[in-house]
């Protein structure tokens, strides 16, 4: 009689954006929560560290660098795709309609004050009424050429500007409270018609918008109003090269994802896709874990990103940042009792400190794999770990037991 071969154990991979951070006299989100199942994975599991990204990616993208954190953490070659271009991205991972050579941009809805001086990048996080405000400025807003302008997930937007243009433009956004949008210029002198149609659609948009009726109802209710729109990494060109993540492992591969690029990237290697509603945190994980139960037969591996924890790190908000980890580990409890391997790591630190992302090693647990001698997970932790200098593709071979 022939044996049979063991079967393949399912890998369910938790992308916790922006979970890393850096320690203000030694503490970190992750070393003060309460998060007694992460830590119970851990002391049953094995840990380390690993380098996602050469340094030159941090030095050129600095804030967009969550595509490329992603490429490298489905075990790409990120190098090879260094010319990404991150609106298109946007556009695909939101399902908002995009042809290749139309120039997208990814936007914010912002505040601005009567001096033209930045108070909210994001409008609050606030999406109220922003619905409106969009549909306002598609019907109102005549920049001789024709776009589509959408929210898509929170303050967040996409702008589609349905013209061969160029992507050699700057963006609007100066990164910083109290200070002024930034004029959009052209990069190179093809640029030129590129810089003066999208700032004629940021000028015109905010004329039509400031004293919109939207905006005194969310003043009403205590909310930044949504006044002016910022714009960055525009793109013409939507890379879709990514060898299948299912041809390469021999896996049948699903991600559980908000809408956006990491989205949009699992698509293009493959995956299957099952986007999370816009709601709030608690529901959000209420979701995510339901759908990993009504997956889990059909999929051998199963990515599920989370995007809260890095909101509450740009926030520079210690405590929530800490309350999101807290209330995530409650929901591990039942997978447990699961036979597969329980993967948690993150795509880059974003540190409260500073409320931005910040170059360095990421940590990693995977169970299912053997143990090692750590049994916490945080940053210092992990340093304990037997996971020595990973990167994507030594992390998906390890997973594999290959």
């Amino acid at each position: 009689m022939t044996k049979s071969k063991p079967r393949k154990k399912k890998v369910i991979f938790f992308i916790l954006d922006g979970l890393a951070d850096t320690p203000i006299k030694g503490k970190t989100p992750l070393t003060e929560g309460k998060k007694p199942n992460i830590d119970y994975f851990s002391k049953n599991g094995v840990t380390g560290e690993m380098n996602l990204l050469p340094e030159k990616f941090w030095e050129k993208h600095g804030a967009s660098i969550s595509p490329f954190a992603t490429i490298s953490l489905l075990g790409y070659d990120v190098e090879k795709f260094e010319k990404i271009q991150r609106g298109p991205l946007e556009a695909v991972g939101m399902d908002v309609p995009y042809k290749e050579g139309h120039l997208a941009l990814r936007c914010n809805f912002a505040t601005v004050d009567k001096d033209m001086k930045i108070v909210d990048r994001r409008a609050g996080r606030s999406s109220y009424k922003l619905e409106d405000i969009a549909r306002y400025i598609n019907e109102h807003v005549d920049i001789g050429v024709p776009f589509t302008f959408m929210r898509v997930y929170g303050h967040r937007a996409v702008l589609i500007i349905k013209e061969k243009l160029s992507n050699e433009i700057t963006s609007n956004d100066p990164l910083k409270v109290g200070e002024k949008p930034k004029r959009i210029r052209s990069l190179k002198p093809e640029a030129d018609i590129s810089a003066k149609i999208v700032q004629e659609f940021v000028d015109k948009a905010y004329n039509v918008i400031e004293y919109h009726p939207a905006n005194a109802e969310r003043i009403a209710q205590d909310l930044q109003p949504a006044n002016y729109i910022l714009l960055r990494e525009p793109g013409n060109v939507l890379i879709d090269l990514l060898p299948h993540f299912s041809e390469k492992w021999k896996v049948k591969p699903i991600c559980i994802s908000e809408p956006g690029s990491v989205r949009a990237i699992c698509m293009l290697a493959g995956f299957n896709s099952v986007k999370i509603p816009e709601i709030e945190y608690e529901s959000k994980l209420n979701f995510v874990f339901d759908t990993i139960n009504d997956v889990l037969q059909e999929y051998d591996v199963i990515l599920v990103h989370i995007k809260d924890i890095d909101d509450a790190g740009h926030d520079g908000d210690f405590e929530r940042k800490k309350d999101f980890i807290e209330k995530f580990d409650i929901w591990l409890e039942g997978l447990k009792k699961t036979n597969s391997v329980i993967v948690i790591t993150t795509d880059h630190i974003t540190s409260t400190e500073r409320n931005e992302h910040m170059p360095g090693k990421v940590p990693l647990l995977i169970y299912g794999r053997g143990k090692d001698k750590a049994t916490k997970f945080d940053e210092i932790s992990v340093k304990k770990g037997k996971l020595k200098n990973y990167n994507g593709k030594k992390m998906w071979k390890f997973i594999f037991g290959r």
